[in-house]
């Protein structure tokens, strides 16, 4: 090698760097907003310990939604190892930045005092939606299961009466409020077999439970171990409609590696596959015992098959923080 010849290190995101660009303008407006947020930096990724957001530790994960026409994400905006009390109040101020509303003061104040003095594992986490026609930022909170009854503060009577009804089979774990449409959902888990729960959701949001039981038992079909945690949600509608249905299924406890799960989402219908495997085909193998792919969210609509959505983790190294 000469001696006037330099080496040059490679940026930590440099491929997560090369996918947003690939995105166009949008992807490269993603990227600067991340550059404000703190979680990338001019030397790569960010310093942060890994995050419990994905499986990877990444403190992105993208978001990919059939017939979905925005490029969707979800992130950090502090590293993992601060105390994430103050995590609600810094994403108000990132959706405020972004020139949306905040949250109502009212919900706000649910959301601290659900969190209260729990133990609290995130605190909250920033969504944006980025489109060629605008943008839009939701706010994620933590909203402990020891705070249920606080929950009908902020839910329709109908949710109200469905989530007494499980009691103990059900634990609310997430609290989301969209700055644009300003819908609020709840995100819970629960310890029952889909097809005693799914009918009981359904009826609240007034579809038929069998699109989704089958969809389930087709994702089974194709090469699941065993269904594991289970989730659903409810977002509430302004003008007093049932509620939206949203099932969640964890892809690490359904699946033994990404390349399974990657199948499906390659095969299941909508428009999302071109984004969704232009990051997915430049991942390398996640470390063992570990998956890129997050969450599997299946939304009702009606008699129709339900849409996707599926989580991806941002490609991420962390060596100076181990989990």
């Amino acid at each position: 090698m000469s001696k006037f010849e330099t080496i040059i290190s490679s940026r930590s995101d440099l491929d997560w760097c090369w996918y947003l660009r690939k995105q166009g303008q949008i992807g490269e407006a993603l990227e600067r907003t991340l550059h404000d947020i703190g979680v990338m930096q001019p030397g790569g990724w960010a310093h942060w310990r890994n995050s419990t957001m994905t499986d990877t530790g990444s403190p992105v994960e993208m978001i990919f939604s059939a017939h979905g026409k925005c490029l969707s994400l979800r992130t950090e905006v502090d590293d993992p190892a601060n105390d994430p009390r103050g995590r609600v109040a810094k994403v108000c101020d990132f959706i405020k930045t972004l020139g949306h509303t905040l949250p109502p003061e009212g919900l706000r104040e649910v959301i601290s005092a659900a969190q209260g003095d729990a133990d609290l594992r995130f605190g909250a986490w920033l969504g944006m939606d980025k489109c060629a026609t605008g943008h839009s930022a939701t706010l994620y909170a933590e909203f402990p299961g020891t705070a249920a009854d606080l929950a009908e503060l902020v839910s329709s009577p109908k949710v109200t009466a469905c989530l007494n009804d499980l009691g103990a089979d059900a634990a609310i774990h997430m609290l989301s409020f969209d700055a644009e449409t300003r819908q609020i959902a709840l995100f819970c888990e629960t310890t029952l077999d889909p097809k005693t729960i799914v009918p009981k959701l359904a009826e609240v949001a007034q579809v038929p439970a069998e699109p989704l039981l089958e969809t389930i038992a087709q994702i089974l079909d194709a090469g699941a171990s065993a269904l594991g945690k289970f989730g659903f949600s409810f977002t509430m509608q302004a003008d007093g409609t049932p509620p939206l249905l949203s099932l969640q299924l964890s892809s690490k406890d359904l699946f033994a590696n990404d390349s399974v799960i990657g199948s499906i989402v390659r095969d299941y219908p909508g428009d999302h596959v071109t984004a969704y495997r232009g990051l997915a085909d430049m991942l390398c193998p996640a470390p063992t015992g570990q998956m890129h792919h997050g969450d599997i969210s299946l939304h009702a609509q009606g008699k129709d098959m339900p849409l996707l959505s599926i989580g991806l983790a941002a490609p991420w190294a962390c060596p100076l923080y181990p989990i």
